[in-house]
């Protein structure tokens, strides 16, 4: 079975169609369509983009795009298993002390605030 980069570069070139144009007609970036076309889904800010493109793109190509979306999902599913079991999971200490430091720092901010505050007022009175 083709992978789904080389379907949608066949499905295009079928339809005599340029990766410019593909890009202004379905509006994604001809580097995102060329990073479709190859499988390389690392360019990708987050796989919520990746699903959306291959989405529009494969209905653009008249392809299944549910067909498409699953195949993506049956190529990402064995990629998460091994990425889970290749990287540590983060502690959950470490995540509620970032959020302690974070509190701390928004409450400085706030007694900051707080004293500039009195301290304009307070020679406003004066004045």
């Amino acid at each position: 079975m083709a992978s789904i980069g080389e379907q949608l570069r066949s499905a295009r070139e079928n339809r005599k169609v340029s990766l410019e144009d593909a890009a202004n007609d379905v509006k994604i970036s001809k580097r995102y369509l060329e990073a479709l076309e190859e499988g390389d889904y690392s360019i990708f800010p987050a796989p919520v983009y990746i699903k959306g493109f291959l989405y529009n793109y494969a209905r653009y190509l008249e392809l299944d795009p549910k067909s498409v979306l699953e195949q993506y999902s049956k190529l990402t599913i064995s990629d998460n298993e091994e990425l889970e079991n290749s990287v540590p999971r983060r502690s959950a200490k470490r995540h509620v002390a970032r959020k302690r430091v974070f509190m701390l720092v928004a409450v400085l901010i706030f007694v900051i605030i707080c004293l500039v505050s009195l301290a304009w007022w307070y020679n406003s009175q004066l004045g």
